[in-house]
């Protein structure tokens, strides 16, 4: 074999096909090697159990007055409630997680490398999806279910706690991974839509905290009551207690309106990528 010929055999390239795996798995060591995620992450865990084990604590001392422990049972006391307070505080921090997922490597550049090696992009947004999905559905379920063992423990010294066989127990705990998850995946849209962390974040909490305040202020003349039972946020409401409140969309037909709410905002997401340039 000639000199030449060898040199060819050494140096030709070898292509390799980017599969949907490889991606997951650039996407899931990008997830947990940025500090801030990490961080973040820890910071809505600690803010699951700590707030609702507080909550919890500040709630059971409520009922060792016998007035207010009255007054509280007679409006529908729900202990699970009680104890997962702390979610609510967590699905801000888990949203900004979403947005940062994807934004950020906006604001680095480094989503020119990763859409380089998947020209397609969708594979990309797709596998960030999966990935911030699981990890906030598994970090987040261990803080919900150890919330709520912890804060029934602090309840029950009196009385008052629940058991996870009680009634309507599980799909609450479930409800709220499933609130978790989805604003989690809210964030990565509406950061793949602004490109611009500072700006989706604000937005993001805005449609979480700031908007289902103002939509109380709507009269029912222009359908106020309408609007605010199909808000995204409040499509969850009653999927995250025991007791149900009329005013608001059933658990099942809740969840469902929440998951199609998540796919729109995710889709919109998909055709700013697709059609935008880097």
């Amino acid at each position: 074999m000639s000199a030449v010929a060898l040199e060819q055999q050494q140096f030709t390239p070898v292509e390799r096909r980017v599969t949907f795996g490889g991606l997951l798995r650039s996407e899931w060591i990008k997830f947990w090697s940025v500090r801030s995620i990490v961080v973040t992450m820890a910071v809505a865990f600690v803010a699951i159990v700590g707030l609702g084990v507080l909550l919890a604590w500040a709630t059971a001392s409520s009922f060792a007055d016998p007035e207010t422990a009255q007054q509280m049972a007679a409006q529908g006391f729900d202990p699970v409630s009680a104890s997962l307070q702390g979610a609510q505080m967590a699905s801000l921090i888990v949203a900004a997680v979403g947005v940062i997922v994807i934004a950020g490597e906006f604001s680095t550049g480094m989503i020119r490398t990763s859409f380089a090696a998947a020209p397609g992009r969708l594979g990309v947004y797709a596998a960030k999806a999966v990935v911030l999905a699981v990890s906030v559905a598994v970090v987040m379920g261990v803080g919900v279910l150890l919330a709520f063992l912890l804060g029934q423990a602090v309840l029950e010294r009196e009385g008052v706690g629940a058991s996870l066989g009680d009634e309507n127990v599980v799909r609450a705990l479930l409800g709220h991974v499933a609130m978790l998850t989805g604003f989690a995946l809210s964030g990565l849209a509406v950061g793949a839509l602004l490109r611009n962390s500072a700006g989706a974040i604000c937005t993001v909490l805005a449609a979480i905290f700031v908007v289902p305040l103002l939509l109380m202020a709507v009269p029912e003349s222009w359908g106020g009551e309408t609007i605010r039972e199909y808000y995204f946020t409040n499509t969850t409401i009653n999927a995250l207690g025991v007791t149900d409140q009329s005013a608001y969309l059933e658990p099942a037909a809740g969840l469902a309106l929440f998951a199609v709410w998540i796919a729109v905002l995710l889709g919109l997401g998909a055709l700013v990528l697709k059609k935008r340039d880097v």
